[in-house]
């Protein structure tokens, strides 16, 4: 006769004791109950010991559950590799510290309201990224943050909703002429252009043109027309590939803003 054990977790007294590891595992939840005060003791049972072979095949199936249910005791495991991930994804993307220290805190706030179940500790530290840019008015698509994830676009998009929706989280708008600095740099045009896309943008806007577009298609095809005004060096392909836009949707919207503005106009008093 033996005192059996009961799993604190579930009520379950179906447990397996493991001599080579002295691990005593609930095989009703999967929890792994060592010899401590996570147990404890009730009546009187007869001795009971599964046998290894009816076990072997339902341990690897019950230890994953039981890295899934023990969410409490990972929780400072699963915040560092999230840190160690929003240092990283800062400092490739040469991103100020301030970003860090508010990805951080939304990283925390996603975990102690139990979000990152719902997507991946990468996906979310990235979609933190993401909403830090956001909130701070820094000009990085989810395409940029994406490059240098494990995560794709489609995925960190989601998790970044789950951040806005369930955090109450406010962030500023994002507008084509946010992403007019970057551009600029990475086609190496002139500040003349930058200045007169610009200026395009904000007629763009006036009329309305830039709802339910993408705002880095729409900067691009700006910034194209004004380097074309200007005769400077600019491709729509250096532009597709600098903006992460299609050459296709640049030249849509380049036909679109030459059929709602007045381009002659802003030109003439470039």
């Amino acid at each position: 006769m033996s005192l059996k054990q009961i799993c604190e977790r579930c009520g379950s007294d179906d447990l397996f004791y493991d001599e080579e590891t002295g691990e005593t595992i609930c095989l009703g939840c999967g929890i792994v109950v060592s010899r401590d005060n996570r147990v404890r003791t009730s009546h009187p049972v007869e001795d009971e010991a599964p046998a290894r072979a009816q076990i072997s095949r339902r341990m690897d199936r019950l230890m994953t559950i039981d890295k899934r249910l023990r969410v409490d005791e990972e929780d400072i495991y699963v915040l560092r590799l999230a840190v160690t991930e929003i240092k990283r994804l800062v400092q490739i993307m040469h991103l100020p510290e301030y970003i860090e220290q508010t990805a951080e805190s939304i990283y925390r706030r996603a975990q102690k309201n139990n979000l990152i179940l719902r997507g991946t500790i990468v996906g979310f530290a990235a979609a933190s990224i993401y909403t830090a840019c956001r909130m701070s008015g820094i000009p990085r698509t989810l395409r940029e943050v994406s490059e240098y994830s494990s995560e794709n676009v489609k995925s960190i998009a989601r998790m970044y909703r789950v951040l806005v929706t369930e955090l109450g989280i406010s962030v500023e708008l994002d507008t084509p002429i946010k992403h007019l600095p970057s551009l600029t740099s990475e086609v190496e045009a002139s500040h003349q252009a930058e200045t007169l896309a610009t200026r395009i943008l904000l007629a763009v806007m006036d009329v309305g043109l830039h709802i339910g577009k993408s705002p880095e298609g729409l900067a691009a095809a700006a910034l194209y027309i004004a380097c074309r005004s200007l005769r400077e060096p600019c491709t729509q392909s250096a532009l597709s590939e600098a903006s992460g836009v299609s050459s296709l949707t640049i030249r849509k919207r380049v036909n679109g803003i030459k059929e709602s503005v007045d381009l002659d106009s802003l030109v003439g008093s470039a």
